[in-house]
């Protein structure tokens, strides 16, 4: 939560800024879906890509591997949602990079990757749930 304060603050100059695109209603029939699908996959995806292989052997540099992580770790959250937007792109970079450099060295340090694959399957399902609840309870999303 504090990389997106502060990246809030230095994009926008809010703090905290939150911006009410990143969880709206969407069809049902899609966030039930997300609910089902989203935790499990994008959990074993990010996380087998960015440690997984990243981190244990993308280019047998520690250093070079952890950096390169965890930067495209942030950049691919850079895009959800999509929004063609320079600041909103960076605004999203910034709020994710220093957690993936944290997670990053901390992987590389202990090579135990149970903890942050829980932690980030929490973090989606909470995500998708959200989701769901905007979608059944859209005027929750126009109070906003």
């Amino acid at each position: 939560m504090c990389g997106l304060y502060l990246a809030g603050l230095i994009c926008y100059g809010a703090f905290p800024y939150l911006d009410k695109t990143m969880v709206e209603p969407v069809p049902l029939w899609l966030a039930i879906f997300a609910l089902l699908f989203l935790p499990l996959t994008t959990t074993i995806a990010e996380d087998g890509l960015y440690l997984g292989y990243g981190i244990n052997i993308a280019t047998g540099n520690k250093w070079v591997n952890v950096s390169l992580s965890a930067f495209f770790y942030a950049f691919q959250h850079s895009f959800i949602p999509f929004l063609p937007d320079g600041i909103f792109i960076l605004y999203r970079f910034l709020s994710f990079l220093p957690l993936t450099v944290l997670i990053c060295f901390w992987y590389q340090k202990s090579r135990n990757p149970l903890p942050f694959i829980i932690g980030h399957f929490i973090l989606n399902i909470a995500t998708a749930v959200q989701i769901l609840i905007m979608t059944v309870c859209p005027n929750l999303y126009n109070a906003l």
